[in-house]
């Protein structure tokens, strides 16, 4: 090849790549053409699709998810530890089982929770007073929970002494609930093997958790029946979350307390603090947006008239 031939041959080589790569481009550019019209279409003809869209951009789903995974992180995780540095050593080994089965830390992070919480330490440095105090303090996650609430259904917020004392309830409440779906789980695992029972029960536990949770955090304000839908979706998919991160945060865990130690452990649970706050957020928009959608309400009233126990039920009409 001579070199009138090579100058001819490299301008060919280099257009060939160059079209190869603008065809390239062009793909690209319609697939993303072609998504953005799909979810155009789907806003516009699914209305309860656009109303969960413009309920998460209202509440602002990530500084929602990240104020609540913070004042879960400050907040409520320095409680646990007082109430196991204070309550008896039984009360503690079930609370740091239950942790663990609920965040599914796995083994690691469980031997790096026993080995840093001495119980005679955290008394000895704290004692009744920083008890009261961090109690007290804990609260600050219920008031994050109360606004989610209140910013969902377009409520006033109820601040004051009133809602600190409603705040304090509902902590207490919602702890002493916990415990109770834990030991019914622990019963659960050691009595029979009852396979999808298990977690149906568990999650129908976890529904009337937070059923009552957003009804008592709203002050009542939005009834019983409205907040059912919401309850629902947050109780199984909690339930479903914990159940995948007992396959995910074990490996993670082990991986974070390698390269970090203990900092590790604590950026591995506020990981799962954020994905646990973004899903109660979701779900309860997606709550909201379906129980107000007409389309949905005109489903539900046709499946309720087929249903003798609700059939008396439907002539009320469902919630607006």
């Amino acid at each position: 090849m001579d070199r009138t031939t090579l100058v001819l041959t490299l301008p060919t080589v280099g257009s060939r790549t160059g079209r190869r790569r603008a065809m390239a481009f062009a793909r690209v550019r319609a697939v993303v053409r072609r998504g953005f019209e799909f979810v155009q279409w789907v806003l516009g003809t699914v209305p309860v699709v656009r109303s969960v869209v413009r309920g998460l951009v209202r509440i602002e789903l990530i500084d929602r998810s990240m104020a609540i995974a913070a004042q879960a992180m400050l907040a409520l995780v320095p409680m646990l530890v007082m109430l196991a540095a204070f309550l008896p050593e039984e009360f503690t080994a079930l609370a740091v089982e239950r942790f663990r089965d609920l965040t599914g830390v796995g083994g690691t992070g469980e031997q790096m929770i026993q080995a840093n919480v001495d119980p005679d330490q955290v008394r000895a440095q704290t004692g009744v007073i920083g008890l009261l105090i961090t109690l007290f303090s804990a609260t600050s996650f219920a008031r994050a929970v109360q606004r989610m609430y209140e910013k969902i259904w377009e409520q006033p917020h109820i601040g004051g002494m009133v809602g600190i004392r409603r705040s304090s309830v509902w902590l207490v409440g919602w702890l002493l609930t916990l415990q109770t779906l834990a030991g019914l789980g622990f019963v659960l695992d050691r009595v029979a093997d009852f396979g999808v029972l298990r977690y149906l029960v568990q999650g129908a536990g976890a529904t009337l958790l937070w059923w009552w949770t957003s009804r008592i955090l709203l002050f009542g304000r939005v009834p019983w029946r409205t907040l059912l839908v919401g309850a629902l979706l947050t109780g199984y998919s909690l339930m479903l979350y914990s159940w995948g991160s007992g396959l995910v945060m074990p490996a993670y865990v082990a991986s974070s307390a390698a390269a970090f130690g203990t900092l590790g452990l604590i950026l591995a649970v506020t990981t799962w603090l954020v994905g646990f706050a973004g899903l109660l957020v979701v779900a309860s928009v997606v709550g909201r947006a379906l129980v107000e959608d007409s389309q949905v309400q005109r489903l539900a009233r046709a499946v309720a008239r087929r249903v003798p126990v609700l059939r008396t039920r439907v002539s009320g009409g469902l919630p607006g």
